[in-house]
């Protein structure tokens, strides 16, 4: 595998680039010789100001328009990796296009028509998610957010900080979160898998998606399933250098294993 290597990180619901956190660092130390890419949804970011659809496909054909030269313009190893929302984006993506990208990593994702309601968002956070989506106050908002994603308490007064500030320089509007967010409750693949390697993140102690919707994802994609025993959903947070080490082993051996025996087979 001695062509470039290009990873693109996608966040999920309600969040950006800017929330990636440490774990970016950890994965430029794991992965010194990748190209990290980092893509935003329509409604966030540095796309903002754009108007979110709550249509998985649009969405996905919004980033894929802005990413595109890049995916095709060098004889490169493509890999996206994405949490929660972004993984279904992820999917689709790799789904309709199946020449942009040789590998798929998703985290604590979700699928229609895979789980169930229940599975994919908790009861015990839905309060939470409804009070996200009602509420104007910024500083209020991202402590709720981070409480359904972290498990760590002593990182939440200093996420809430930080977060805040992104959120007031590109602040998300309501709607947006809105549209982002009927985009996952009413996205499923339709009985499709991607073909390409594929790594499932997932978390036993996640608040939001249940560990038996993880489960399940797993023996309906197949690929290679990896737990972490205590963090939350948003493992980028809480686990940030666990994270980066399990993608870089896997890049490194589990999808090296399997792009070279492709590789094989098309000769």
């Amino acid at each position: 595998m001695d062509r470039p290597l290009n990873i693109y990180l996608i966040r999920g619901l309600t969040r950006e680039s800017g929330h990636w956190g440490d774990f970016l660092i950890y994965l430029r130390e794991a992965l010194p010789d990748a190209n990290i890419h980092l893509l935003d949804l329509p409604g966030a970011g540095v796309h903002v100001t754009e108007k979110a659809s709550s249509n998985a496909k649009k969405m996905v054909d919004f980033m894929r328009e802005r990413a595109l030269s890049d995916i095709q313009k060098q004889d490169s190893i493509n890999i996206i990796c994405a949490t929660s929302l972004a993984g279904m984006l992820a999917t689709e993506w790799v789904l309709n296009h199946k020449n942009d990208f040789h590998g798929l990593i998703m985290i604590n994702s979700s699928f229609r028509g895979i789980c169930s309601m229940n599975e994919r968002v908790n009861k015990a956070v839905r309060g939470d998610m409804l009070k996200i989506l009602l509420t104007s106050n910024i500083e209020y908002r991202e402590r709720l957010i981070i409480r359904v994603n972290s498990n760590k308490p002593e990182l939440h007064d200093s996420l809430t900080k930080e977060w805040s500030k992104i959120q007031r320089e590109r602040r998300m509007t309501r709607m947006n979160i809105l549209r982002q967010t009927l985009a996952g409750m009413r996205y499923g693949t339709k009985g499709r898998k991607p073909e390409i390697p594929l790594l499932i993140i997932g978390s036993k102690a996640d608040r939001m998606v249940l560990p038996s919707c993880i489960e399940k994802m797993h023996g309906f994609f197949g690929g290679k399933l990896v737990w972490h025993p205590t963090s939350g959903h948003g493992l980028p947070i809480d686990e940030p250098e666990w994270l980066s080490a399990v993608i870089s082993d896997w890049c490194r051996m589990d999808f090296r294993e399997q792009y070279n025996a492709k590789l094989k087979l098309k000769e």
